[in-house]
């Protein structure tokens, strides 16, 4: 058990860092005093790994994910022996 709460850990600690790569432009303002006039300056700061590498990221994880569910759905539903329930139906034959 302590094996499946490590890996767990560790799955959700590179999904937390995935997201913070992929957070949006970061928007900072400071304001500066300069005698009697405010000057309010901005900092943007660029996102840490490019669109594109998102879009792959987000591409490979719903193949990942659809084919978790793909394997849970066949051992779930179709692997499962079907259980004859069928009979025949009586006939009147004279």
């Amino acid at each position: 058990m302590k094996m499946f709460s490590k890996s767990i850990s560790v799955v959700i600690v590179v999904a937390a860092v995935l997201l913070m790569l992929a957070t949006p432009e970061v928007e900072a303002r400071r304001k500066i005093l300069r005698g009697r006039k405010t000057v309010t300056r901005t900092y943007l700061r660029p996102m840490a790994i490019p669109a594109w590498a998102i879009i792959v990221l987000t591409a490979l994880g719903e193949l990942i994910i659809g084919a978790v569910i793909y394997v849970i759905l066949k051992k779930t539903i179709l692997d499962t022996p079907v259980q004859g329930s069928y009979s025949v139906a009586p006939t009147n034959e004279v």
